[in-house]
């Protein structure tokens, strides 16, 4: 029953009960109650009733974030709800969810990324974790630092495009120590910005589906186009490679296992990242192949062939297990100085122009150069489509200059013939 107007004075000198509870009601609000626990606790409660069912809404505890008073106008306010024969339980529920839907709508671009870099993973399980990490340094390195604070509900097109110009002229371009022997470069560029633009739209395609933003647009983006490198070796750059990778191993200037790495990079034409994490239990010395899993792989689970130099590389590597190249400090991680080797390498053999991927562009060459159908090659360097394989091909002049040789002759035949055949008729060549 009703007793005294519950005030902060009245509700602090109610009686706590031995055990359990009591609720002690308000004089004047219909339903209002404070209930006292046993513990001391004090909780501020609403008694309604609503298409025939008892309900009881919790308000809140008394003293640490509510007050009497404003226990009692949260009461009143879901009082005038019930007495419209609406439930202020299922209202608050409601306001509840929508406020938190608001908050997981309301991120900026940095908090996006971070969020799908963690969660994103779930909804694309095949990606491979270094494609993870590839997307998570374009977007920390170039998008981040220029579209980071911006509200993701109003991202623009506009706004996109006008990073994608940003980097390209170089406005990411970054070179700071990262440690103690580390150091980060940020280049920036074309192709840096066009592939910056592409995470960002897979990052923003998985907002969609989450239903965070509507529309994706980084999709009405027009992309940078890079120039294309059309860089491979030539026989004689072979040669001189191969010869620096044996000259600097006996001076001691190059590690055995990066100098292997190089060799087997070039004689199977296979990826940087498929060759530095090689295993063991993924090579098959029996029938000549490297089979990685489809985790290993950009596209799907591969079959890398081994030839003969490449299996004598191999051959002469060991212990047969864990990684085929161990890091020098330790032989539980694969070597990571891969890079910084190869820096020293091509400068050495006078070839600064060359990347280390290069060396694939160089296999696909010389396979074209010996007459391989596009095929051929594609199944070689493990590309699901022959249109990939098409950029490779034309790096090689060698094919075409072999075609363009046979046409020649044949122009040069045919009047050599025409000729021959007037030289034998002298009453022709006289009319």
């Amino acid at each position: 029953m009703p007793g005294k107007k519950l005030t902060k004075r009245v509700v602090e000198a109610l009686p706590t009960p031995r055990a359990g509870f009591k609720d002690h009601f308000d004089a004047e609000l219909r339903g209002f109650h404070v209930r006292v626990f046993a513990s001391g606790r004090r909780s501020y409660r609403l008694k309604y009733s609503v298409h025939g069912r008892q309900r009881v809404a919790t308000i809140g505890e008394h003293g640490s974030s509510w007050t009497a008073e404003q226990a009692r106008d949260q009461a009143e306010s879901f009082r005038k709800i019930a007495d419209r024969r609406r439930d202020p339980i299922e209202e608050r529920a409601e306001a509840e969810r929508a406020e938190a839907e608001a908050r997981r709508r309301a991120i900026t671009v940095r908090e996006l990324v971070d969020r799908w870099l963690i969660e994103g993973r779930a909804a694309n399980p095949a990606k491979r974790e270094s494609s993870w990490a590839t997307d998570a340094r374009k977007l920390r390195r170039h998008m981040v630092p220029l579209l980071g604070d911006i509200h993701i509900q109003n991202l623009t097109k506009g706004d996109i495009e006008s990073a994608q110009a940003k980097i390209a002229a170089g406005a990411t371009k970054l070179d700071e120590k990262t440690g103690f022997r580390g150091r980060a470069i940020v280049r920036g560029g074309r192709g840096a910005a066009r592939s910056a633009v592409m995470s960002l739209s897979a990052c923003l395609a998985w907002a969609v589906d989450q239903e965070i933003i509507t529309a994706n647009p980084a999709l009405r983006v027009k992309k940078e186009k890079p120039r294309r490198r059309e860089r491979f070796l030539s026989e004689t750059e072979t040669a001189t490679l191969l010869d620096t990778l044996s000259a600097m191993e006996g001076e001691r200037k190059l590690l055995p296992v990066f100098g292997d790495m190089i060799r087997l990079l070039l004689l199977t034409g296979a990826r940087k990242t498929e060759i530095q994490a090689l295993r063991w239990s993924e090579v098959d010395m029996t029938r000549g192949s490297i089979v990685l899993p489809r985790e290993r792989s950009k596209t799907g689970e591969k079959m890398i062939p081994l030839n003969g130099p490449a299996s004598s590389i191999l051959a002469q590597r060991s212990p047969r297990q864990g990684y085929v190249f161990p890091s020098p400090a330790n032989s539980r991680q694969p070597a990571d100085g891969i890079q910084k080797a190869w820096e020293r390498v091509r400068r050495r053999a006078m070839l600064d122009d060359l990347r280390l991927h290069d060396l694939r562009h160089s296999f696909a060459s010389f396979a074209a150069a010996g007459g391989a159908s596009m095929p051929l090659i594609a199944k070689a360097l493990g590309h699901s489509q022959t249109s990939t394989t098409e950029r490779y091909t034309h790096l090689s002049h060698d094919p075409v200059r072999a075609l363009s040789e046979k046409v020649g002759k044949r122009i040069m035949s045919a009047q050599q013939g025409n000729q021959r055949r007037q030289k034998r008729n002298p009453i022709a060549e006289a009319s």
